[in-house]
């Protein structure tokens, strides 16, 4: 099956990162205003999709053959943090959105062209832990069924990413809105509410041929073809890393914002505080801001140096050896640490206030500790790779997490 480029159907003038930040930032303060409610809701707010789709920030992740703006993918990261900075849930669908459209360019020009078909805003989420999954080869396709857990961001999604397991191993298929229905009632947690993380599930849905992929879910072993997109169907220089090699980063990304959010409550908080002794004017409580900073700042760093390094080791055609990429895993666990420590930290300092459910502070540590609840987030885990990889073992041998205690 083919289907009808929509290059130039779905062009868009040109933005840089410099005017995405800026759209990403005029939405913090709607955003933050909104973060109660989206909390309560369990799911993103439907204005705030489209506050996101009118900004254009989804097309951040969006191949630009397709009408997606050829920056820098580091730009979607900087969207992200932004954007948890006001609402942590908001900021994590946000990311995954736009991670899934960087994937899609992984698949083959048909799938490619068939999502993209009516523009380039579409909205893809995943669905990576299966309670169970199946699938059986067909004429042209495969009968996908199945039941997954934790698909953020599902009730807006128009397609799903779904791991599938079956005789011939663990495949990737594209399933459309109309295939799987969503499970209300299976997101009641205690951090990251409006994610609406909720399960999915598939019964015999016919995927073609052209929308699955064997082979890609190797996180440290890079070299299938199902890891590299189709060159030169697309030019930019985000396509020339394998795939897994960047994974989970798009979610590091709203966990630092979020711990920025947490200090930014506290400086405005001692910023006006005003007569006798002022918090503001302890030693302590400076040293502990400027520690939680350094912490967002060191994070900042790792992610921002990591995803360089793999783009120009992918730009160069180097190898990705086994210790780089456990050492990305290691870093992506590390820096979720970094950002756990800053905003406990605030949070430690902020007073019984704090413990009000109306309080925001609360809200926002709640949800870092939901972010790093995430498989590859945890870094007593992620670590083991790294090492396992420096001593020569295969970095895959331990299990990290059982899916039903993880989420995408």
């Amino acid at each position: 099956m083919t289907h009808q480029t929509a290059t130039i159907t779905n062009s868009c003038t040109a933005v840089d990162s410099a005017e995405l930040l800026r759209r990403a930032q005029a939405l913090v303060p709607i955003l933050k205003a909104r973060a109660s409610k989206t909390a309560e809701a369990g799911k993103v707010l439907d204005e705030t999709v489209q506050d996101i789709l009118a900004a254009q920030l989804n097309r951040i992740g969006v191949p630009s053959r397709f009408g997606g703006f050829d920056v820098e993918f580091d730009t979607h990261h900087k969207v992200a943090m932004e954007l948890a900075r006001a609402c942590g849930s908001t900021a994590w669908c946000y990311s995954l959105w736009g991670a899934h459209t960087y994937w899609l360019a992984y698949f083959g020009p048909n799938a490619q062209e068939e999502l993209f078909a009516d523009g380039p805003d579409i909205i893809t989420s995943s669905a990576s832990f299966s309670v169970k999954s199946d699938y059986r080869r067909v004429q042209g396709g495969f009968h996908v069924s199945g039941h997954w857990r934790f698909v953020s961001g599902c009730d807006h999604a128009q397609w799903v990413f779904a791991i599938v397991d079956g005789p011939e191993g663990k495949m990737d298929a594209i399933l459309p809105r109309s295939a799987f229905k969503v499970i209300d009632g299976t997101w009641a947690v205690s951090g990251l509410e409006g994610t609406g993380s909720k399960d999915i599930v598939v019964d015999e849905v016919f995927v073609p041929d052209y929308r699955t992929q064997f082979g890609g879910g190797e996180l440290y072993h890079v070299d299938h073809p199902a890891q590299r997109p189709p060159m030169p169907y697309h030019s930019q220089r985000r396509y020339t890393v394998p795939k897994y090699a960047l994974v989970v980063w798009d979610l590091v990304a709203p966990t630092i914002g979020m711990a920025q959010g947490a200090v930014d409550e506290i400086v405005e908080r001692m910023r006006g505080t005003s007569g006798g002794p002022r918090s503001a004017d302890s030693a302590v409580v400076q040293n502990k801001i400027a520690e939680s900073c350094a912490e967002i700042d060191a994070a900042k760093a790792l992610l921002h140096l990591d995803f360089q390094d793999a783009q120009n080791k992918g730009e160069r055609g180097e190898t990705f050896t086994t210790v780089t990429l456990a050492r990305y895993a290691r870093d992506r666990a590390y820096a979720a640490k970094l950002a756990v420590n800053a905003a406990d930290r605030m949070f430690g300092m902020a007073g019984a206030r704090a413990l009000s459910l109306k309080d925001p502070l609360q809200r926002i540590v709640r949800d870092v500790h939901a972010a790093v609840h995430r498989d590859g987030l945890v870094f007593d885990f992620a670590s083991q790779p790294f090492t396992r990889a420096l001593f020569g073992m295969d970095p895959g041998f331990s299990v990290l997490r059982k899916g039903e205690n993880s989420r995408q």
